[in-house]
């Protein structure tokens, strides 16, 4: 398979232009009020041409604490309007992106701020949320997380919130879901679904990279291994969110393999094997940066200078290869490499999603 490093001039530049045509979407980060009161976020994601991101919101919280946080945002895109807004529509997504501008979807990864009350939906609704994960690892009233030894399928609680999240035109996201919970969702929800950020079961890196060895220790819910296994979708769960119309988005997180493969042609190798399966037309990218999580990359870093190269998609060191969405380019350029077709390209950078959301979201 050729490496995104390997393309010709000709390619390159047909690549770049095809990612400053595109609607470049990034299905799931984590940008909190702090970093985006700093802009710190925002500004990268102009740089790597991303025009709308789904933002981690409202997580550990109650609902007063939720709309507090989401008035904090609106306040911050009112004060930062020059570059950014908050998108509850595709056409805010179309307009951020004829205005240069980035659109911020609110997209919580755990339904509890909801406090297992069906109709307070409208009213994160109405505040902007458009995208809500059922539950994040462990169980909450909807369900259970991945990461719940035993598993069950949805509450009936979780069964009403569907139904509702249909009603509404909110997007169901499933990627930290557990199996059972997701089966159940997939089955019972009339419209499409998705998972945002996460990598096929199958073919999950067998060993682990230098970065996940030596933050193997700091990993929780059994060790690295046990954890993206239970993060990552089986075959069966692609076909279904496919058959029912949903986008897989493919994530960087875990999807680096040890060696010297760089993480742009890891993840390119996630996405031929999604695409395989299900078609091109139903995969996407979801990054799961958290820009919370520096303290992290810099400790790896400040240890192994050596693996430091700014040539790696997203980020600056080839083992962890993560946090920088400014590099999000060389992930179309490894597209155009691996032979997809100019709107087979466009639709895994981000006009999947964007019809996924035109769709849910009801225009």
């Amino acid at each position: 398979m050729r490496s995104f490093k390997d393309i010709t001039a000709d390619e390159e530049a047909h690549a770049l232009a095809l990612h400053k045509e595109a609607v470049v979407i990034d299905a799931s980060l984590v940008g909190y009020t702090d970093y985006v009161g700093e802009d710190l976020w925002v500004d990268d994601l102009l740089g790597g041409g991303i025009t709308a991101s789904n933002a981690t919101v409202c997580m550990g919280t109650q609902l007063g604490e939720a709309l507090r946080e989401l008035k904090g945002y609106h306040s911050w895109a009112k004060r930062s309007e020059d570059k950014s807004l908050i998108a509850t529509s595709a056409a805010d997504i179309m307009r951020a992106k004829k205005e240069g501008k980035h659109a911020v979807i609110f997209g919580p990864q755990d339904s509890q701020f909801l406090e297992g009350t069906v109709a307070f939906l409208k009213i994160a609704y109405e505040y902007g949320i458009r995208i809500i994960q059922l539950t994040y690892n462990y169980r909450n009233s909807a369900g259970d997380g991945c990461s719940e030894k035993k598993q069950a399928g949805l509450s009936n609680y979780g069964f009403d919130l569907v139904e509702e999240m249909n009603r509404q035109g909110v997007l169901i996201d499933l990627s930290h879901t557990g199996d059972p919970s997701s089966d159940d969702a997939i089955e019972h929800s009339k419209d499409p679904v998705s998972f945002t950020h996460t990598l096929p079961r199958a073919n999950n890196p067998k060993e682990l990279s230098d970065f996940a060895k030596w933050n193997n220790k700091y990993t929780f819910y059994g060790g690295w291994f046990d954890y993206t296994a239970r993060r990552s979708k089986t075959d069966d769960q692609i076909q279904a969110c496919a058959e029912k119309g949903g986008v897989i988005g493919i994530t960087p997180f875990f999807a680096k393999k040890a060696g010297n493969s760089t993480l742009t042609d890891d993840i390119i190798d996630q996405i031929d094997y999604t695409a395989d399966l299900v078609g091109a037309k139903h995969v996407g990218f979801g990054s799961d940066v958290d820009f919370n999580s520096t303290l992290d990359r810099m400790a790896y870093m400040s240890q192994h200078p050596e693996n430091v190269d700014v040539t790696y998609f997203p980020a600056l060191d080839k083992d962890w290869g993560y946090g920088w969405l400014r590099y999000m380019p060389n992930l179309t350029k490894g597209l155009v490499a691996r032979g997809y077709s100019d709107p087979e390209v466009k639709g895994i950078i981000g006009e999947n999603f964007f019809r996924l959301f035109k769709k849910v979201w009801r225009g």
